[in-house]
């Protein structure tokens, strides 16, 4: 594969391989692992983009889990979030349960917080957060990333499940957008 794709109108350049990519789910599988080893957890996957890391983090977790969907936006296909969320309106089982939000990134952390918000309403016994990227100097609000395959700078990336206005979502690595990166 060239190290450069084109998605619609943008140019992006390979930014982290897709043996990265499993090396850091198999180190956050181990870590949800031993902390929630004799428990059982609650998977809050946040569609659309964290359906790919989720699907390879859940075979690699050896408690007990339930899975249910979520779907939240905020980029409404833009290249950065606009600051308004959007979440779903359904009823969750989780009251009294562990929960772990599995995210594919977190940028500026909006969705995120008001997905907590959300969530809290609903009486979990915890909840936790797992993201395979986070861009912390995008982030409007401190918070706390339980589970973090790795922080990257704010580049616009796709690919693993991420996407550029619906598209990019099946390259099995993150691909960053040429400019972004200086190349």
């Amino acid at each position: 594969m060239s190290d450069t794709i084109r998605v619609r109108d943008k140019v992006f350049r390979q930014f982290i391989s897709r043996e990265e990519i499993a090396a850091m789910v198999k180190r956050i599988a181990s870590e949800i692992n031993a902390d929630f080893a004799g428990q059982e957890l609650v998977l809050l996957v946040i569609l659309k983009g964290a359906m790919v890391f989720a699907s390879d983090l859940i075979r690699e977790l050896r408690i007990p889990v339930s899975i249910d969907f979520l779907q939240a936006a905020s980029y409404h296909d833009n290249l950065h979030s606009k600051g308004h969320v959007e979440l779903e309106d359904k009823v969750l089982d989780i009251e009294n349960r562990h929960v772990l939000i599995v995210e594919d990134i977190i940028d500026s952390g909006l969705t995120m917080n008001e997905l907590i918000k959300h969530l809290s309403s609903y009486r979990p016994a915890s909840v936790s957060i797992t993201s395979l990227l986070s861009k912390p100097d995008a982030h409007r609000e401190r918070m706390q990333i339980d589970y973090l395959g790795r922080e990257i700078p704010p580049y616009f990336v796709i690919g693993y499940g991420l996407d550029y206005g619906g598209f990019g979502r099946q390259y099995d690595g993150i691909w960053s957008m040429s400019d972004e990166t200086g190349t």
